[in-house]
């Protein structure tokens, strides 16, 4: 069977949504109780695959402490693979306070701020047979923020996978600071988008700055070639996909946003279980939409949907893609 190797960071989210004033005196709130979830924008990815059907491993590192035991009994109770994932006693696993408003945007903080493990990758301690036994090979733009072993290791993995045909895909994730990225990060983004088979992003807020021009889609188009697709995500407006042989877009779901945390990394998920079920580009767009949809309608990223939940939303909105796909 398929099985798909994730790179990257796992951390735990406290979603908060925000008190909510029942009248105008302002004498009357209430108060949503939070919850603590397993989060990270790699780790996400992961458990969305696993509930998907595919067999997912996750390569990563985390503290020896509360929040990474967490996650280790997150990851078995997901079913993925954790002979892979990096235990370090002197580095912290990041707790991320999500504040979720009104309209169920997020505002995210981790912490702590200091000896974050997600930056770490040890390469000595990677057994790369797990790589070139993959079907797939996935990350995320956040584990290649700062000039880390993270980094390093993480360009490393995809230039092995590429180089031996394994498809690979990059979620930019891009952290954009004042409207310009830094040169030494934006540098990794590209190098690892080299050895990329397909690159997701956000249009508006990723793909929009990494090119000259002032539309996004210009820019998602000038990194397609013969061996790479290009998805650029467009939110309420659904998905884009470029390859060099067509361009396709596809419709999001309608659906009541609860909130939007980790919809971009379930969507990856989606996206990647889809191609390797031998869709087409378009439906694969589709499903991408459809788990990212059934998400935003939950509180919290983990609330993805296992397959028979998913095909039970594709035939509640009538969609294209047959159930069963």
């Amino acid at each position: 069977m398929h099985k798909v190797i994730v790179v990257g960071d796992a951390v735990v989210d406290i979603i908060v949504p925000y008190p909510k004033l029942l009248n105008e005196e302002r004498t009357r709130v209430e108060y949503p109780v939070p919850c603590i979830q397993g989060g990270g924008t790699a780790a996400n990815t992961a458990v969305a695959l696993s509930r998907l059907e595919i067999p997912t491993g996750f390569i990563g590192t985390i503290g020896d402490d509360q929040y990474g035991r967490y996650i280790v009994r997150d990851f078995k109770n997901e079913c993925i693979d954790t002979e892979q994932l990096i235990i370090e006693s002197d580095l912290n696993t990041v707790g991320v306070f999500a504040f979720i408003d009104e309209t169920g945007e997020r505002y995210l903080w981790g912490w702590p701020r200091v000896d974050q493990a997600f930056k770490v990758l040890d390469m000595s301690k990677i057994n790369m047979e797990t790589i070139h036994n993959a079907s797939w090979i996935h990350s995320s733009g956040m584990a290649i923020v700062h000039d880390t072993s993270a980094r390093s290791s993480i360009i490393r993995i995809f230039k092995e996978a590429y180089k031996r045909g394994i498809p690979t895909s990059f979620d930019l994730n891009l952290r954009v600071d004042q409207g310009s990225l830094d040169e030494k990060y934006k540098e990794a983004v590209l190098e690892v988008i080299k050895y990329s088979s397909y690159v997701l992003g956000s249009a508006d807020e990723e793909f929009r700055y990494l090119g000259d021009s002032e539309d996004p889609i210009e820019n998602a188009r000038a990194f397609v070639n013969n061996n790479r697709t290009v998805i650029a995500r467009l939110g309420k407006q659904g998905s884009y996909g470029l390859s060099v042989d067509e361009e396709v877009i596809a419709e999001a779901f309608n659906v009541e946003v609860v909130d939007t945390v980790g919809a971009g990394d379930v969507y990856n998920a989606g996206f990647i279980a889809a191609v390797l079920q031998g869709c087409s580009l378009k439906d694969s767009l589709i499903i991408g939409n459809a788990v990212s949809g059934y998400t935003v309608g939950q509180k919290g990223a983990r609330n993805c949907p296992h397959k028979d939940e998913l095909n039970v939303f594709l035939k509640k909105h009538n969609s294209d893609v047959a159930a069963g796909w």
